[in-house]
């Protein structure tokens, strides 16, 4: 009889377990996480009652897709310069990185300071036999200034790719005095 007394108790005692086990997983998920969730969501009601607002009540008609493309890039804009928005048409671009559908310079590259900084040069490259080395840094693409808060990831690789045959003008520094350009600009070849 014992026993059977004691089997009825089993699933209510793993009942109180499970609703127990529950609480204090909340308790210390709350608690750890610094309610970030709240914030986040916050923020969002925020922005979706302000489009909400233009959307009902501004004295124009108003593209609400364009407003929220056009807005991503300036709340990204706000982290880092690295950080960047990708619209929709622009992604087949980016993504041909992945599939080797490009050429480049033949560099591996970091972006320090706003400028970009050539880690190393790809043996047998373009940017090699054009004398480009390591500690290099490319202030101008094709005549332009290439320095600032325009030098990002995403700017880089566009400029510095390009269909196989086409050339790239670059404006280079010289981490070395005794390389000394007598113009420090090259034109690079993309193989």
């Amino acid at each position: 009889m014992s026993k059977n007394r004691t089997s009825r108790f089993i699933p209510v005692i793993v009942a109180i377990s499970i609703v127990a086990g529950i609480l204090i997983g909340t308790f210390y998920a709350n608690h750890f996480s610094g309610n970030k969730l709240g914030i986040i969501n916050t923020s969002s009601n925020k922005l979706n009652a302000l489009l909400r607002i233009i959307d009902d009540q501004y004295v124009d008609t108003v593209n609400m897709g364009e407003l929220v493309e056009d807005a991503m890039p300036q709340i990204l804009g706000e982290l880092d310069p690295h950080s960047s928005y990708i619209p929709a048409k622009d992604l087949e671009a980016v993504n041909s990185d992945l599939k080797g559908s490009f050429s480049g310079i033949g560099i591996q590259f970091t972006i320090q300071q706003d400028t970009i900084h050539v880690n190393s040069v790809i043996q047998g490259g373009p940017s090699e036999k054009v004398g480009l080395m390591a500690g290099d840094r490319i202030i101008e693409v094709d005549d332009s200034a290439f320095v600032g808060k325009i030098v990002t990831n995403y700017e880089s690789m566009k400029r510095l790719k390009g269909p196989k045959g086409s050339a790239v003008k670059l404006g280079v520094s010289a981490r070395e005095k005794k390389r000394l350009y007598t113009s420090p600009l090259f034109v690079v070849t993309y193989r």
